[in-house]
């Protein structure tokens, strides 16, 4: 059943870092529409669904009127510089798409991996970026012939975290996505973008037409800590003026590890009664 009222909200999804039968229990219990199987989890990785599991988890989610979310593993190694890393990756990725139509989950979120260079540079990450979009655009191409949507989404910002290196991490990124894939769709994490930088803002304002998602949480700016939307450094206020500025819509994905779900969309309404124009 549906559990919020908020106009812009298309979808609700949770992340609870369980396995995937697990995680549809947690998101019926907590009234999303959307939940998280998170192919970064060992038990949920493409190689260890058996066509009856995957089937078993269709005829669940649908009888209980639920679509998974399809995350992505973020450690594959999408920039590698070394040309059989590289086209290993490509095919692991398959493996997820397949997986993604498989559950005919809503989306396939892909992340932008890491790259190791002992003294990084802009160059280094622009080149990395480079590698990655390359990888990505075959990506898109090949998940839309099998009816999977892919979501593009942000890492942190770790500068000083050398010699590892998020790739996908920056506003400066988003443009370059776009450039290379007119198409592609984005799910802005608003916490991984408030990490070394108070990028979020801005992400959404200049990029809110292609970004098809929202992934909530907050941290006091120093690392990814999920932390629920009333702490931290992230105004998210902010986010709700924005989505009314734009006019926004779509699925907003709850990460908040101390948090419930119901307790977010609370504040959120908070936030959006707080945002109203005087004379509406």
């Amino acid at each position: 059943m549906k559990s919020w009222s908020l106009p812009f909200v298309t979808g609700v999804a949770v992340q609870r870092y369980l396995g995937a039968e697990e995680g549809l229990a947690a998101a019926r219990d907590e009234a999303c529409s959307h939940w998280y199987v998170d192919a970064s989890h060992l038990p949920d990785m493409p190689a260890n669904w058996s066509p009856q599991r995957r089937a078993d988890l269709v005829a669940d989610a649908t009888g209980r009127g639920l679509s998974p979310v399809l995350h992505g593993n973020f450690r594959a190694p999408l920039a590698s510089e070394i040309p059989e890393v590289h086209a290993a990756a490509l095919a692991y990725v398959r493996t997820e798409i397949d997986l993604a139509a498989d559950i005919r989950a809503t989306a396939l979120i892909i992340h932008g991996g890491a790259f190791v260079e002992p003294r990084p540079t802009k160059a280094h990450r622009d080149a990395a970026l480079d590698r990655f979009l390359t990888l990505l655009a075959t990506v898109v191409r090949e998940a839309a012939d099998k009816g999977v949507t892919i979501w593009l989404e942000n890492l942190s910002f770790y500068p000083k975290y050398r010699p590892f290196s998020y790739v996908f991490t920056r506003e400066a990124d988003f443009a370059v996505a776009l450039d290379r894939i007119p198409d592609v769709k984005f799910i802005l994490d608003v916490g991984h973008a408030n990490v070394n930088q108070p990028a979020s803002v801005p992400i959404f304002e200049n990029f809110a037409p292609s970004i098809a998602a929202l992934s909530l949480s907050n941290n006091s700016g120093d690392q990814d800590a999920h932390l629920a939307l009333p702490e931290g450094t992230l105004e998210v206020t902010r986010i709700t003026e924005v989505i009314r500025s734009t006019e926004w819509q779509g699925l907003i994905a709850f990460e908040t590890r101390n948090d419930s779900v119901q307790s977010g969309l609370e504040y959120l309404d908070k936030l959006w009664q707080q945002s109203a124009p005087a004379n509406a």
